[in-house]
């Protein structure tokens, strides 16, 4: 009001519309930035149920080719056995504290058990029961594949497994590194959804 009393009509009017265009602009800015959020998280589910769904198919057709029936697809409730017996291996004689890791990788089995793997600059995860992360089945190579932490980024590569280690439905190289994030990872008949970082 003050300010109102010193301004003509015309210039106060002038203001007042500035504001209420700048507010308007915004809130529409707001909606935009909302919506594209959301539409980028609905991709990302998307791509996510592709890629498991593309892994189901793969795994139809491996069973198709052995002459052995599909796996039978069962609704979605927790089932009482695990996928497969999952388990950090002992702390390696190395004089570091397996708590004082600074770096940390949780992987989730389809039936919904979640393991959280402590790591310092490498994990290695095989059946061999030495691995930093032991997969407890016959279709995992004993030293199946390994995760590097190198210049602020994560690296897998495939130690020469029979059947081969795969992130979102890609093959890893063998003895050759690619950068990985967050996603699946399978290894012969065991998955994981992987969340790094």
């Amino acid at each position: 009001m003050i300010v109102g009393s010193f301004l003509s009509p015309a210039l106060t009017f002038t203001i007042a519309a500035i504001l209420l265009l700048v507010s308007i602009v915004s809130f529409v800015l707001f909606i935009k930035i909302n919506r594209r959020n959301k539409k980028i998280f609905d991709t990302r589910l998307m791509e996510y149920n592709h890629i498991v769904e593309r892994i189901k198919q793969q795994e139809e057709e491996k069973a198709k080719l052995n002459k052995k029936p599909a796996p039978e697809r069962r609704p979605a409730v927790v089932e009482k056995k695990p996928v497969a017996e999952v388990k950090p291996a002992p702390a390696k004689n190395t004089g570091r504290n397996i708590a004082d890791a600074p770096r940390r990788i949780q992987f989730m089995a389809p039936n919904g058990a979640s393991y959280d793997v402590p790591m310092f600059d490498s994990l290695t995860i095989g059946s061999d029961p030495n691995s930093d992360l032991f997969v407890d089945n016959p279709t995992v190579a004993k030293a199946q594949c390994k995760i590097l932490y190198s210049g602020g980024k994560y690296m897998i590569e495939d130690l020469g497994s029979e059947d081969g280690t795969y992130v979102d439905g890609n093959r890893v190289p063998t003895n050759s590194t690619i950068e990985v994030k967050t996603g699946v990872l399978q290894m012969g008949k065991v998955t994981f959804f992987m969340t790094i970082g």
